[in-house]
């Protein structure tokens, strides 16, 4: 899904030109032709015919009407044609499975949540998606060739050079290609990439990227992971793994020696993901007998956030020291990358205003901060959709790119 025309070439300099008229024009809701000659500076009859292909070949803009003339010819007027073209988006969690088919618009046709519990088998996982993403398709009653591609968002070390999952702790794969085998099966293009980087991609197509181009997401879910977004564009690092804050060891005096998934110790999701927290909850209950935690056969974050909004003794202990590690490691990305905003989202940050507030106090207190630069601590505006948001986007901007 790479260009193949070499820089300077008629081709190449065509497709630059393709690109910022197509996204010009998707931005802009409405446009004229004139306009867009004014916005672009490029000339009347390049413009001419770009749009015309977009129009009549690509099928990705519509003209829909003319505007009011100032005395000359009336204005030719065009938008995005992403109604009738469609993308799926998958978020591939352990305990559920989120799927949903959008128009290139980004409006969601058809949903569907399916609660699972991983099997640690990839080959048994990648069933299940498969048939989600069919059930999807039969629902929605769109015709194959008009879907263009299907975004996965999905938990591990991901190397983009060949979306090929090298491991991933949450799921305890090794070297699991999904990307190949849903691309053969329903041939369409496939890509692939961690979760927590592509809810900061939909966090940038769909949510604060209206106002912010800098910023780093931070996914608090079953584990811990991050998407650093700069100038506009996701930082991937040498081979696609960059933002892995959930595996480096907690800052701060741990007197635990925990064994984390990934193989090492002490890392912050040990303390302070979904996991974590249930884990430590299960292996401390037993110390708090006044705690309703020494009641419960079943625990989840879930639980234990209700429980520490009303106070109990281990479930505040407990999201207060999660709390603590989450800001001191935010407050470390912040001062390594310098952005306008941190971004929260996943299921964890859902624990309440309790634990948003002690992890503001804590990134305020260790973040370098000056009079006329704050770096703003924010939630997401997707929540719960920031993932499958951003497996949609995955798509769209291939397509907006002229890649798919």
């Amino acid at each position: 899904m790479t260009p193949t025309h070499p820089k300077g070439s008629a081709e190449f300099i065509n497709r630059l030109n393709k690109i910022k008229v197509l996204n010009l024009i998707r931005e802009s809701g409405e446009i004229s032709r004139a306009e867009i000659v004014k916005k672009t500076g490029l000339s009347a009859p390049t413009i001419t015919r770009i749009v015309d292909s977009l129009i009549n070949v690509e099928k990705l803009a519509v003209q829909v009407g003319v505007g009011e003339s100032s005395g000359g010819r009336p204005p030719v007027i065009v938008k995005f044609n992403g109604e009738d073209s469609y993308v799926i988006g998958l978020d591939w969690g352990r305990t559920h499975i989120f799927g949903v088919i959008s128009n290139l618009n980004g409006e969601s046709l058809i949903e569907l949540d399916v609660r699972t519990e991983a099997s640690d088998s990839f080959e048994s996982d990648l069933k299940q998606v498969i048939y989600l993403i069919e059930k999807l398709i039969q629902r929605s009653g769109i015709e194959l060739s008009k879907l263009h591609g299907i975004g996965v968002a999905a938990a591990g070390f991901i190397n983009k050079k060949n979306e090929i999952i090298e491991y991933s702790p949450n799921f305890n794969w090794s070297n699991a290609d999904i990307k190949g085998p849903l691309s053969k099966h329903f041939k369409v293009p496939v890509i692939v990439d961690n979760v927590s980087r592509v809810m900061a991609q939909g966090e940038l197509m769909y949510g604060i990227g209206e106002s912010c181009k800098d910023f780093i997401f931070i996914n608090v879910g079953y584990g811990i992971g991050s998407g650093v977004i700069m100038n506009g564009q996701p930082f991937l690092g040498f081979d696609g793994m960059a933002g892995e804050i959930g595996h480096n060891k907690v800052i701060g005096a741990i007197a635990g020696g925990r064994q984390c998934s990934c193989g090492k110790m002490d890392c912050l999701e040990c303390y302070s993901s979904g996991h974590g927290i249930a884990e430590l909850a299960k292996q401390q209950k037993s110390f708090y007998p006044n705690s309703v935690v020494s009641e419960l056969d079943r625990i989840s974050s879930e639980t234990l956030a209700g429980l520490a909004r009303k106070g109990d003794e281990l479930a505040l202990l407990l999201f207060n020291q999660a709390a603590d590690y989450l800001g001191l490691a935010i407050a470390s990305m912040a001062n390594l990358f310098n952005p306008a905003k941190i971004v929260l989202g996943g299921k964890v940050m859902k624990a309440g205003p309790f634990f948003t507030e002690r992890i503001r106090s804590v990134f305020e207190r260790e973040v370098i901060q000056q009079p006329r630069r704050r770096i703003k601590l924010v939630q997401s505006k997707l929540a719960e959709e920031a993932a499958v948001k951003g497996a949609i986007s995955l798509i769209l901007h291939e397509v907006l790119n002229f890649r798919v």
